[in-house]
């Protein structure tokens, strides 16, 4: 008897997406909110007109770091953190030239 692995097997890997519990969604709110106090600390005379830009962007960084694994509020904060683009180009307007 041969055991062969289905051709569909061979033809790549396909990433699941991640599924998140209801925990999971609370701490990733959380990391949000808290990054985007952090946000409005170190810059509290940004172009405010751009704040949903700056939101739409703190939340791709925010589910970009989510991993794969069990979502903790320290670790995704700190990963959050880590990953803000330092430049001041993420709380003011790029000027225009």
């Amino acid at each position: 008897m041969s055991v062969c692995a289905p051709a569909w097997a061979f033809m790549g890997s396909y990433k699941h997406p991640q599924v998140f519990g209801p925990l999971d969604l609370e701490i990733i709110d959380r990391v949000y909110d808290a990054a985007w106090a952090e946000v409005g600390a170190r810059e509290p005379f940004r172009d405010r007109e751009r704040d949903d830009d700056r939101r739409a962007e703190l939340r791709k960084l925010v589910m970009d770091n989510t991993g794969s694994g069990r979502v903790e509020f320290d670790a995704l904060y700190e990963r959050v953190m880590a990953n803000m683009p330092g430049k001041r180009s993420f709380f003011t307007h790029p000027h225009a030239r």
